[in-house]
């Protein structure tokens, strides 16, 4: 397991060098190979509900598979959020999952039939494909399970949902300093709210900053710091401004009207008049 803490020196991915910078490479390698993403906020805030959802959107405009899970419902307080069709309260670890280590170009279908009260399920192999083994077949009874998994802060307070993570390649996120076993990376940056750790986060992961995700980020740090009043760095009013840019619609062009070559300004000796009739302009009467 390795742990990735806060630098505020490297300016490895483009960024100015007073802006937060991790080291993401095996969160990075995990998110770039994945096809399915879960991300679990074990607590109910609109700090934690609003970078996981954030992360989720971003996600998802990647063509990954996502959803979004904390053990609480929400109310009106989160009703301004983006993307709370991907948020569910429950999850199942009733489903049964079968997993073929074999190429999926081979097999021609899958179908099942009732065997006297007792379902089998056929897996038809094109002409001339070799067997598929019995070792080659994984049984999974978690039906939560996910390419790449999020936690964003201790499980502890999930319960009995808590054992998710004895499965899966799992990201631990959290503003203190603790340490999980089951965690293949983790991400701390002490005293930083969720919403701040995500604005810097998601551009390091290829992932793009649009305008539902910043807004979910820019809701979830103004409720986290008290509209930029407590708790607050140079860093949180920069990822501040990186959110409220994201959620800006891009600024029509200006038009350019009378344009004249430089050299024709030149040899008249001043701009060109946007009034271009020959004829003087009417005085105006009272």
């Amino acid at each position: 397991m390795r742990s990735f803490v806060i630098s505020n020196n490297n300016n490895s991915n483009g960024l100015r060098p007073n802006m937060k910078n991790y080291n993401v490479t095996d969160i990075k390698a995990l998110v770039d190979s994945a096809k399915s993403a879960l991300i679990v906020s074990p607590q109910l805030n609109v700090d934690s509900i609003g970078a996981a959802l954030g992360l989720a959107i971003a996600l998802k405009k990647r063509g990954i598979d996502v959803k979004v899970f904390c053990p609480q419902k929400t109310d009106q307080n989160y009703s301004k959020l983006s993307g709370l069709e991907l948020l569910t309260d429950t999850i199942s670890s009733s489903d049964l999952m079968v997993t073929l280590d074999y190429p999926l170009d081979q097999i021609e279908q899958v179908s099942y039939n009732d065997d006297g009260g007792h379902l089998n399920l056929v897996v038809k192999t094109k002409t001339g494909s070799p067997k598929i083994e019995t070792n080659k077949i994984a049984i999974n009874n978690d039906g939560s399970s996910a390419d790449v998994c999020f936690m964003l802060g201790d499980e502890t307070t999930l319960g009995a949902n808590a054992s998710m993570t004895a499965k899966g390649n799992w990201v631990f996120i959290s503003p203190a300093q603790v340490s999980k076993s089951w965690a293949k990376a983790t991400l701390v940056d002490p005293d930083a709210p969720f919403s701040e750790i995500f604005t810097f986060l998601l551009p390091m992961l290829g992932l793009e900053l649009d305008v539902d995700s910043g807004k979910d980020l820019l809701i979830g740090l103004r409720v986290a710091t008290q509209s930029f009043s407590v708790n607050v760095s140079p860093e949180s009013f920069e990822a501040g401004a990186i959110c409220l840019r994201a959620t800006q619609p891009d600024a029509p062009a200006t038009p350019v009207l009378n344009q004249m070559p430089i050299e024709n300004i030149e040899k008249t000796g001043g701009m060109p008049m946007t009034n271009t009739s020959s004829a003087p302009n009417p005085t105006p009467t009272i």
